[in-house]
């Protein structure tokens, strides 16, 4: 059946050629229907209980969606006239930028204070009114607990205005682009008129925002330069222009009819997506060089055109099949990832694979059909050495197995040392203004992770009772006195501040007031006293049921939150059951548990995919012992890739922990072709061991050697990308890649040799079968 299909394909190449363009044309066009987000919400499904949890304190309070205003002193202190005239310009124009819902700075911080038996609630200053002195209201604003790092730095020199916007439902990606884009040119007419100030631009909508620009830096820029590397090392290993040429117009289709296709099922992109068109333009390349190597080949043995290339879809079609399909398996493991953009990553590359091998079967033998054939003898000498490096793989096999043995081994003992944790403030290189902000801040205010903690009397007015405010109080003493924790914002001091205010500041009275009555009489005072916009539902609940208390922490990982999380949640239940604490929310505890769950997710798909794959191994190859043996090469690469990325970077987050499950799909391909390969030897052949071993060098070590350096330089390629989660996904898996090509050249072969050895005598069932046929033919 297979040769009716070829023979079909071969004497229609220009029927064949159109239906692939009609296929290219009406799928192609699907790509102007993509459409992309960068909300950080869509790393996370409907059901991700941390997720949801972060949504129920947003509708009961306010949204954390923000722009962040940086102010640092350069040359000329930020307590001059001309430093608080910046911070209040700032404030009152921030205002004026679309879906800014509230300005908190140090200008309009509500500063409480007393004249005789009158409370003053006003603005911490005024540029009209500013005093003589500014030395001594730069030392009030460093001494007030409410003020220092959290918006202002120790020193007084750094200080933030942060902007609260309101994005609306379903059109968060575009209104935060609006906010960015106005914030930034508002900032671009200021900092003229200020050179003594550097003034920076940071916050959740500006992370989004740039995590757009970044994905599409990468796609116009990095997309090239890979295409470009691939396109060298074809050049040098193939030594052949039109085999390039043909190499390249079917990983340009492959990825044209991908995206189209998903763009016509209505897909949003997101940033993991934005790996797709790398990844499905890289792994499209092995099935197209196995066709050609062997093709060509088939020429320099003697054969002529049509023979050599029948013969290499008839010995090729079966592994490319299987190769396409165990990556397949590999890819839709992602499906197990608790990250939707990584499912819908692990989708598109399949539909990928099988575009790619689609058009393999279709275009590439029509296109050789069409075209010349090269010069049989170019590459004559690759094969001479392959051999050369083959009979010095057998000759040495067991000092070989003892010592990759050994070096699997000890790079699998390096992979414990990777720390599982997500570093967002690191998923952008210095080059983007948002990452130098967040450094910043972290040297300056140093408050760079929040957490929030939702304090629920269960009654109305709840929060005016002084058993309860007395129990928030110790709760917001014991974070405060947490390693790491830099600023604790709670409803409990703004009481103690003004019952200290309402008994003449004397120090003595900043406590928790005697009784529920003044303590609600406190609150209703100074709620009456804020300005518009500046009113306390960040705070509290209309109702007074619950109020909501954060914590800033200083720069650390996720496994250092995920403690502080139950660490916390424990003391509260145990400490201050008033409170019903029990869960810690924020946008840094979403992304924690979100890598933790992720990384035990792949753990699952991968081991499931292994399991399929050597299932589908077993099958293919009709050899227990085989598909058994096939286990090593597979699994032993990421073992191997991990200890070593543990050696060199120490931490795994969500990008790099679905390289297992990405990996597995495309290591697996060498294992197939030369398992194949040798396996034929074995049968059909009737070979030894040894020779079975130097016919798949032979015949597929070129191929091997081609495709690995390929994969390997198009995923290195992502070392360059300014968007650090691709950057290390780009480079575990072409480390793992690049291991596997090790592994199948100096592992499997001397691993045949030991366990096929002690059948040499006599030969496989399956070839004393072949043999007795033959005779009694």
């Amino acid at each position: 059946m297979l040769n009716r299909y070829f023979e079909l394909i071969l004497r229609n190449p220009l029927i064949t050629l159109f239906s692939v363009l009609l296929v290219l044309l009406a799928t192609g066009s699907g790509v102007k229907e993509l459409s992309f987000t960068s909300d950080f919400r869509a790393y996370f499904s409907e059901k991700n209980p941390e997720l949801r949890a972060f949504e129920a304190m947003e509708k009961r309070f306010s949204r954390q969606d923000n722009l962040y205003f940086l102010v640092s002193s350069v040359d000329q202190t930020l307590f001059s006239e001309e430093g608080l005239r910046l911070v209040e310009r700032l404030t009152e124009e921030a205002w004026t930028l679309p879906h800014v819902q509230r300005v908190d700075s140090l200008q309009n911080f509500q500063n409480t204070d007393v004249d005789g038996d009158e409370l003053i609630i006003d603005n911490f200053y005024r540029i009209d009114e500013l005093p003589d002195d500014l030395t001594e209201l730069q030392k009030k604003a460093i001494e007030h607990s409410d003020l220092v790092l959290k918006t202002i730095s120790e020193d007084g020199e750094v200080t933030g205005i942060n902007l609260t916007l309101y994005l609306p439902d379903g059109q968060s990606s575009q209104a935060s682009l609006e906010a960015v884009d106005a914030a930034r040119v508002l900032l671009e007419s200021i900092r003229p008129d200020y050179p003594d100030f550097l003034i920076e631009l940071g916050g959740s909508a500006t992370s989004n925002v740039t995590m757009g620009e970044a994905i599409a830096q990468d796609i116009s820029s990095l997309l090239v330069i890979s295409f470009a590397v691939m396109l060298v090392i074809m050049l040098v290993m193939l030594r052949t222009l039109s085999g390039v040429i043909l190499v390249t117009a079917l990983i340009g289709m492959s990825v044209l009819i991908t995206m189209g296709l998903f763009g016509w099922a209505g897909y949003t992109l997101t940033p993991p997506t934005g790996f797709v068109p790398t990844a499905v333009m890289t792994i499209a390349v092995a099935d197209t060089i196995h066709i050609l190597v062997s093709y060509y080949f088939h020429l320099r043995e003697g054969e002529e055109k049509r023979e050599a290339l029948l013969n290499s879809l008839r010995i090729n079609f079966a592994p490319v099949f299987i190769t396409s399909i165990t990556t397949m398996i590999g890819v839709l493991a992602l499906n197990t990832s608790d990250s939707p953009p990584y499912r819908d990553m692990g989708n598109m590359i399949a539909v990928g694979v099988m575009v790619a091998w689609a058009l393999t079967i279709t275009f590439l033998p029509t296109a050789l059909t069409i075209l010349p054939a090269p010069d049989r003898f170019k590459a004559k000498g690759q094969h001479r050495w392959m051999d050369t490096f083959a009979d010095g793989v057998i000759r040495h096999h067991k000092l070989l197995f003892i010592v990759m043995l050994a070096i699997v081994a000890g790079c699998a003992t390096m992979a414990n040392r990777n720390i599982i944790t997500e570093r967002w403030h690191e998923f952008f290189d210095e080059s983007f203004e948002v990452r130098r902000t967040v450094d910043n801040i972290d040297t300056s205010l140093k408050g760079l992770h929040a957490l929030y903690f939702v304090a629920d009397s269960r009654q109305s007015d709840g929060i005016n009772q002084v058993d309860f405010l007395h129990q928030l109080d110790a709760f917001d003493q014991w974070l405060e006195k947490q390693p790491g924790v830099v600023h604790v914002s709670s409803l409990s001091d703004t009481i103690k501040r003004l019952n200290k205010n309402l008994h003449q500041n004397d120090d003595a009275w900043y406590q928790i007031p005697e009784s529920s009555e003044a303590a609600a009489q406190y609150l209703l005072l100074y709620e009456l006293s804020l300005p518009m916009g500046l009113g306390l539902e960040t705070t509290m609940t209309s109702d007074r049921s619950a109020t909501r208390l954060s914590a800033t922490l200083e720069r650390t990982d996720s496994a250092t939150i995920r403690d502080m999380e139950q660490a916390a949640v424990l003391w509260a239940q145990e400490n201050a059951p008033l409170l019903n604490i029990t869960e810690t929310t924020g946008l840094d505890v979403v992304f924690a548990n979100l890598t933790h769950r992720n990384v035990s997710s792949m753990l699952e798909g991968t081991a499931l995919a292994l399991v399929i794959i050597s299932l589908l191994m077993i099958g293919a190859l009709r050899s227990l012992r085989l598909g058994l043996i096939s286990m090593v090469p597979n699994v032993f690469p990421a073992l191997m890739a991990y200890g070593l990325w543990g050696i060199i970077v120490g931490h795994v987050d969500t990008a790099t922990s679905v390289v297992a499950c990405l990996s597995l799909g495309i290591v697996v391909d060498d294992t197939v072709h030369f398992l194949s390969k040798y396996n034929h030897a074995r049968v059909v052949l009737g070979r030894n061991v040894e020779d079975a071993i130097r016919y798949a060098f032979h015949t597929v070590g070129i191929a091997l050697l081609i495709t690995s350096a390929i994969l390997v330089g198009g995923f290195t390629v992502m070392e360059f990308s300014h968007f650090n989660p691709s950057r290390a996904m780009g480079l575990l898996l072409a480390l793992t890649i690049a291991v596997a090509l090790i592994i199948d050249f100096l592992l499997l072969p001397p691993l045949l040799l030991l366990v096929d050895r002690r059948q040499q005598s006599t030969l496989d069932d399956a070839v004393k079968d072949k043999l007795n046929g033959q005779s009694a033919q």
